[in-house]
């Protein structure tokens, strides 16, 4: 009689799927707030108000209603479709949400870490300008109200999502979900080969990257090495950097090293511009009348003269850590497919 085979034992598992579905229900809300907070600009932008507002009083230049409004289409749809898609992907117990979730709400955690400690610095210099008009004890309450809310949407939020989609539970929950679905995916000549999570984050962020660039170009200008190019040279460096990080984020999606290398070259140039840029500011306050700021923004910018130095600060720092994990990610390419 010939030996058996040893049969393939499923590793054991608390199946997650109650949780699943609830964190899914949670991105399908956070997907609506969105959609809610389009609907609250649309009532401010073209609702009673503004009308009964003076044309003087409105936003002018490059600023003017319907782009503000036509960015905020393109923010706020694109951040609820990408929440709506995942919180159906989850409520499903789909790996692909799971990672899509590891993506979102790792990028999530770390601008909101930066933006934190950005605010956290500039929000008492903000408030102190205005302290002939603002009593202490408000003022003081104020400003740890504005760090508390910031903080627990934009670090302790993210970290419960990022926390749960890395627990093995819900890893083996999800990849049993696809395994049931595996034959079918086959049959219908699907892959289901996956990518490595931190692969899926540089080329989420790659991706993001140049969509983002879109969203720049109306205000014709951009800062590169204490310079501020105005006009069509900043809309071809705008382009420029949106064509590289999206032929990063296709190759990195590959597993291609190439798409690696141009996401490296890419960060450490304008880290490097940025830091160049910190040490020599421009007239910040020429450059955003070229703009087009209005008085009302002017009047800003100058009682509060440092606030771009520290957003440059702040901006450091997160391409610094950008940095260290595109280094970090450099081994999740596979040698044979390096080339």
């Amino acid at each position: 009689m010939g030996a058996s085979l040893p049969l393939a034992v499923p590793v054991p598992y608390k199946s997650r799927r109650g949780w699943l579905i609830a964190f899914g229900i949670a991105e399908i809300l956070i997907g609506c707030s969105f959609l809610l907070m389009l609907g609250m600009m649309a009532l401010v932008f073209y609702g009673p108000v503004a009308a009964r507002m003076p044309a003087e009083a409105r936003p002018a230049g490059p600023f003017s209603t319907p782009l503000l409004m036509g960015f905020a289409v393109a923010q706020y749809g694109v951040m609820a479709a990408i929440f709506f898609t995942a919180g159906i992907g989850s409520l499903r117990c789909r790996n692909w949400a799971r990672i899509l979730m590891l993506v979102v709400s790792s990028l999530w955690l770390a601008i909101g870490v930066i933006s934190t400690v950005v605010m956290a610095i500039m929000f008492p210099i903000i408030m102190r300008q205005q302290g002939a008009t603002i009593p202490p004890g408000i003022e003081h309450a104020a400003i740890v109200g504005m760090i508390v809310i910031m903080a627990s949407l934009g670090i302790v939020l993210p970290a419960i999502f990022l926390i749960f989609y890395t627990r093995k539970n819900v890893k083996a929950t999800c990849l049993a979900r696809n395994a049931a679905q595996a034959p079918a995916d086959e049959a219908a000549g699907a892959s289901t080969s996956g990518l490595p999570v931190p692969l899926a984050i540089l080329g989420g962020w790659e991706a993001l990257s140049a969509l983002s660039v879109f969203a720049a170009l109306f205000m014709r200008m951009v800062m590169m090495f204490g310079v501020v190019l105005h006009g069509a040279a900043a809309v071809l460096v705008l382009l420029a950097y949106s064509v590289l990080s999206g032929a990063a984020a296709w190759l990195i999606f590959r597993r291609k090293v190439l798409g690696w290398t141009l996401a490296l070259f890419k960060t450490g140039f304008w880290t490097v511009s940025l830091i160049v840029s910190c040490f020599h500011v421009p007239d910040m306050g020429q450059a955003m009348r070229d703009i087009g700021y209005d008085a009302n923004a002017l009047q800003i910018y100058e009682q509060v003269p440092h606030f771009m130095v520290g957003v440059l600060v702040g901006t450091i720092l997160m391409m610094t850590g950008l940095l260290i994990f595109i280094l970090y990610s450099r081994k999740f390419f596979p040698a044979e497919l390096q080339a």
